[in-house]
């Protein structure tokens, strides 16, 4: 609807902030699956008939069998079997621990796969994969489940992508910083890129780091952390500058990004600050 209202002014972006655009999308998908698995399960507990679409099929299947043969349903559900031998009720509670576990564990996966792990976000596809193998054995085919294999289908497809885009923001080139446009967008106000600071490498999203502090601003998502003994000014993924010292004094790492100023401040008194374009925008205090 915005964008019919202000059809002459779009969003610009270089081909890296597409390509991670593309890739927070992907990754987004994951959430939104442990977001409503979750409270699928928890309307099945409370015996809801309400059932929400983008739910997995595991741990709604689990905690459905733990309700069914632990008698949790009304009378009705059990009409013509009589003489059926209920379970005790800590088949339900190890059914249901199963599922919170599996839907923590993709839970787990967005927050890694957030920061740049690949590896996490592999780790959802399989998993997902085998979400959607095991529906199929279990529920089988039919009119029944032809928008939850849709669904299905259409996540797996989403994460892929996240894992292509991903490869494709890893290999682009550093200086590949060229301005793609969409039809009808206008310029942006950093035509030129003169004074940008050079891109020193890319982060490496594999390594073991700490995040210092953290900060968002339209088009531009900016980290500092601790590599090791370095300290880095990451910027939408690449490095741009760097403090490295076994014991830290007070610096301030500096880059600036398509014309932007974007300065991190670790001070005497163990504060740090993200500023950008001279704009506070995140502040916190280091115990250790």
């Amino acid at each position: 609807m915005a964008n019919f209202f202000n059809s002459s002014k779009v969003k610009e972006g270089t081909q890296r902030e597409i390509f991670e655009s593309k890739y927070n999308s992907s990754i987004m998908n994951i959430l939104l699956v442990v977001v409503f698995s979750f409270v699928n399960v928890v309307l099945l507990a409370v015996n809801s008939n309400t059932y929400f679409l983008f739910s997995a099929f595991i741990p709604y299947f689990l905690a459905d069998y733990g309700m069914y043969f632990c008698g949790m349903y009304p009378e009705e559900y059990y009409y013509d079997m009589s003489e059926m031998v209920f379970s005790d009720k800590s088949t339900l509670i190890i059914t249901f621990a199963i599922a919170i576990a599996i839907l923590l564990f993709y839970l787990l996966c967005w927050f890694l796969a957030k920061k740049k792990k690949v590896g996490w976000l592999i780790a959802a596809l399989v998993l997902f994969v085998i979400d959607t193998l095991a529906m199929f054995a279990i529920a089988g085919i039919s009119a029944d489940l032809i928008v939850d294999i849709v669904f299905h289908i259409w996540v797996i497809v989403s994460l892929v992508n996240g894992i292509v885009n991903y490869n494709k923001l890893k290999n682009l080139p550093e200086e590949a910083m060229e301005i793609v446009m969409t039809e009808g967008e206008e310029q942006p106000y950093f035509e030129q890129t003169q004074g940008n600071s050079d891109v020193l490498r890319m982060a490496d999203s594999e390594v073991k780091e700490r995040i210092l502090l953290e900060a968002e601003t339209p088009g531009y998502h900016i980290v500092y952390r601790r590599v090791k003994k370095t300290n880095e000014l990451v910027v939408n993924g690449m490095v741009y500058d760097e403090y490295e010292a076994l014991v830290e004094f007070p610096h301030t790492l500096t880059a600036v990004v398509n014309g932007h100023k974007i300065e991190v401040k670790y001070d005497e008194t163990s504060h740090m600050y993200i500023f950008f374009d001279g704009e506070q925008l995140a502040k916190k205090i280091r115990i250790i």
